[in-house]
């Protein structure tokens, strides 16, 4: 576990006992390794993600795309009369990475009535009850309570941070430099994000055999 922590701090500072407290709410250490959870929409489930902290020599690989992708196809194709949605609770890097790979995905709006937001909504709280995070139901932003290391800010260029998804976020969150908190996102696995994922694996996959 502290070798663990170690690694997770290197890039997202949080106390040794508050991430113990999340992992030790996951069963298994690896991305996706599990069978999803319930949702209160009939035949749906819902596909969670954990603490993702990839090494800077090892980033551009779509790591975390191919592994998300991987397991809903695996899941779909033992449960295909399921519908999967991808529910996650992000810091700015992992929201840029992800809906930058999509054709579309929402927000998650605290204040959604309609059955599909609500059932969204009660995934969300349990998933933050497990890990000892709170939903603030004004901005729809959960606490989390992990804040940038020093250094990871400073490592993106400018560029990066004018990204329509990084100006999304910020506009979401303003505060996410300091604020402890993330700004939480969904998506279904439609034909068209289908689509838009496999071209992004693809594309950075592509680019990183051709540098190499």
């Amino acid at each position: 576990m502290e070798r663990l922590h170690a690694l997770a701090s290197r890039l997202l500072a949080e106390d040794l006992a508050h991430f113990r407290v999340h992992a030790d709410s996951n069963d298994l250490v690896h991305v996706f390794e599990h069978d999803g959870a319930a949702m209160d929409l009939p035949g749906c489930r819902a596909i969670l993600g954990g603490k993702l902290r990839v090494l800077p020599e090892h980033r551009g690989r779509a790591l975390h795309l191919w592994s998300g992708l991987r397991f809903y196809l695996r899941s779909q194709l033992h449960h295909p009369l399921t519908r999967f949605y991808r529910l996650s609770l992000a810091s700015l890097f992992g929201f840029v990475s992800i809906t930058s790979a999509l054709a579309e995905f929402q927000l998650f709006d605290a204040h959604a009535g309609d059955p599909e937001g609500r059932a969204v909504r009660a995934t969300f709280e349990r998933i933050a009850a497990q890990s000892h995070y709170r939903l603030d139901p004004e901005t729809s932003l959960f606490f989390v309570d992990i804040r940038y290391a020093p250094d990871t800010l400073a490592r993106y260029p400018q560029s990066y941070y004018d990204r329509p998804e990084a100006r999304l976020y910020e506009r979401v969150n303003p505060g996410y430099r300091e604020n402890g908190s993330y700004a939480a996102f969904w998506f279904r696995f439609t034909p068209r994000n289908l689509v838009s994922l496999v071209r992004t694996i693809l594309r950075k996959r592509r680019a990183l055999s051709f540098n190499s």
